[in-house]
């Protein structure tokens, strides 16, 4: 799926949604005396169906425009267009119509003013951890965290799931166990738990 690829590059880049989503950990969160964890951090090659534009863009919408929004970019207001827009992945293919004042946008497409999007991931993320709990509806994961450490976080299951990717290993529900090193994207929910909605 083009965009889950663009999720995947895009966290990998830190543009969208970093593991920074959650707050630094507490004395009483963070595990210690625990092994490294690492993963891979898998960049699926990019399929015929997705043809990524030269730029990119990232932040969050300020407000919305007749066909476009505007974002707020490290202090900086940038204006995107979705006339030229091809998909939006937010939990799953949505329409451009679904983006939402609040929401944290990685944007792909072509440098200008405005800015002309092709693919737009929302609120979408990348966390790479360690599975501690699992059940039929989430789990709970030994997260990595960027400036050091890990923390615990609970993760929904989307019902939109999938497992593996294009090119890597074979992967289904059945090889989520409590000790397996993951990495996963995620899709932050206002107001709920995040989601994973791709695991490896």
């Amino acid at each position: 799926m083009s965009l889950v690829r663009l999720a995947l590059a895009a966290a990998s880049l830190v543009l969208v949604v970093m593991a920074t989503w959650a707050t630094p950990p507490s004395a009483g969160e963070t595990l210690k005396n625990t092994r490294e964890v690492s993963s891979p951090s898998p960049l699926p090659p990019s399929g015929p169906a997705y043809q990524p534009g030269p730029n990119s863009v990232s932040g969050r919408v300020i407000r919305l425009t007749e066909g476009g929004a505007v974002l707020d970019s490290a202090g900086q207001e940038i204006e995107v267009s979705f006339s030229r827009i091809i998909d939006v992945w937010r939990e799953t293919f949505v329409a451009s119509t679904a983006i939402q004042v609040g929401d944290d946008l990685f944007v792909n497409g072509t440098d200008g003013s405005p800015f002309m999007a092709a693919h737009i991931s929302a609120n979408i993320g990348r966390i790479d951890g360690v599975i501690r709990e699992i059940d039929e509806v989430g789990m709970l994961v030994e997260v990595e965290l960027r400036w050091g450490g890990t923390k615990l976080q609970h993760l929904d299951l989307s019902p939109y799931i999938e497992y593996g990717y294009a090119g890597g290993p074979k992967l289904t529900r059945a090889d989520l166990v409590v000790g397996r090193t993951i990495g996963a994207v995620i899709y932050r929910r206002p107001g709920g738990s995040p989601r994973a909605t791709r695991v490896w």
